[in-house]
């Protein structure tokens, strides 16, 4: 497994160098600071602390879309302009302050400077480059285009920034705000209606049944709190393990695209995503069906994943890539085979499809996809898609967003006002219940 090395060497000059190198070993580390003429001093594993933690970005490896995107332009601007990668790749080293993602780019200019080609030093790192990274850099290396690639791909990954940027911006408030209403009406029930229970024990007579409730959910959760809190942690770590699991997370990505209003959602970015990338890759002359099980990744859902197998399969075959993808769309479709007039697919098949797995496609995607295929331009309209899913996700975003806001405003009042109305009841009732 490969460790990030700090390291302290004395250049040709005399000059003190520090910096960081990821190696599988200390000696391969220090036999790397030897070839690229530094005198290593001291090398000692680096230690990531936790606010340096890289998280994974789907579809496009580990590191953080805008460290990638930046990347890429910088690279693509330096190549354009008649630098040598490797110069290139020694400047935006210096110039990078994510230290996990500069640690990378250390380590691929190690290797592109022992001769190594830039897409084969990128696949060593596949927690920051993925395949569908590798892949672009690839073609472009083959075709003598990496300049235009990896603007393409600079492209890509900020338009994937983007979408990220707006699906967190629109559930960054409801998961507070929920979050702040459950903690509240813990709080209530734990710590405050303990003591209004204790009144209400010298009260003889009835309480109100919805004071019965909370008193006995507030009993309930005071007497066997750690219990409780036991149990769900198990529950969430049981579950989050689950969802690692191949046949846990087809599962899992298949219900979220079946959520209400959520599921449109997921479903809108995930298909931009995947869009975006084949057109990408089919625009650098990979072959459709390396582009689309390449792509397949970037969508970040099994269930997404697993129809655009289906759709390689079927092209790998000799099919068109509209007809397959109809298949899993969700609506009734026009299939439009080689030679032969449209023919409706029987609705009782495509109910049955419908229950049996969650719808991938939409029909717009079909029918341009289709154009796509008729006019040879492919590429355009899986562009066009993309860029059209990104506006649905804006307006998606701003939908629930201007719904959410005084609709959970509404619940936190209506949840807090009900617990101290219930609390009050008897109050009100005081001098019935008083013998």
């Amino acid at each position: 497994m490969s460790t990030t090395y700090k390291y302290r060497a004395v250049d040709t000059a005399g000059s003190v160098q520090r910096g960081q190198l990821v190696g599988d070993e200390l000696d391969s580390v220090a036999e790397r600071l030897k070839r690229m003429g530094l005198r290593p001093v001291t090398i000692e594993p680096k230690r990531a602390q936790f606010a340096q933690k890289e998280y994974r970005l789907p579809g496009f490896g580990g590191a953080k879309a805008n460290s990638l995107a930046l990347f890429s332009r910088q690279l693509s601007t330096m190549i354009d302009a008649g630098t040598p990668i490797l110069k290139s790749l020694t400047v935006l080293e210096t110039l990078n302050d994510d230290q996990l993602f500069g640690a990378a780019i250390s380590s691929v200019r190690a290797d592109v400077e022992n001769g190594d080609q830039l897409s084969d030093a990128l696949e060593r790192h596949p927690q920051f480059f993925d395949g569908f990274f590798v892949a672009m850099i690839r073609s472009g290396e083959s075709a003598g285009s990496l300049p235009i690639v990896l603007h393409q791909l600079a492209t890509a990954t900020e338009g994937v920034a983007r979408l990220r940027k707006k699906v967190k911006s629109a559930l960054a408030y409801p998961v507070a705000v929920a979050l702040l209403i459950g903690l509240t009406v813990l709080a209530m029930l734990i710590f405050l209606i303990p003591t209004f229970s204790d009144i209400f024990k010298d009260l003889h007579g009835t309480l109100p049944l919805p004071t019965q409730i909370v008193i006995g959910v507030s009993d309930f959760l005071t007497s066997y709190f750690l219990v409780i809190a036991m149990v769900v942690a198990v529950g969430i770590w049981r579950f989050r393990r689950w969802k690692r699991t191949p046949g846990g997370r087809r599962r899992w990505d298949a219900v979220k695209l079946r959520l209400p209003v959520f599921g449109v959602l997921v479903r809108q970015t995930a298909l931009a995503r995947f869009s975006r990338s084949l057109a990408v890759l089919t625009s650098t002359n990979v072959p459709m069906v390396d582009a689309l099980r390449i792509a397949r990744s970037t969508a970040s859902n099994e269930a997404i994943a697993e129809a655009v197998d289906e759709v390689a399969r079927v092209v790998n075959n000799g099919g068109r890539i509209s007809d397959a993808m109809s298949d899993y769309g969700d609506g009734s479709k026009l299939r439009r085979g080689p030679g032969s007039g449209a023919e409706v697919v029987d609705p009782e098949r495509r109910s049955w499809r419908r229950r049996a797995r969650p719808p991938i496609f939409t029909d717009m995607v079909v029918q341009m996809v289709a154009v796509g295929e008729d006019t040879g331009a492919i590429d355009e309209m899986l562009e066009k898609v993309s860029d059209l899913y990104e506006q649905e996700v804006n307006a998606t975003v701003e939908g629930l967003t201007s719904l959410l806001e005084p609709l959970l405003i509404v619940a936190m009042g209506v949840t807090v006002g009900g617990l101290l109305m219930a609390v009050y009841l008897p109050m009100f009732r005081a001098v019935s219940l008083i013998r």
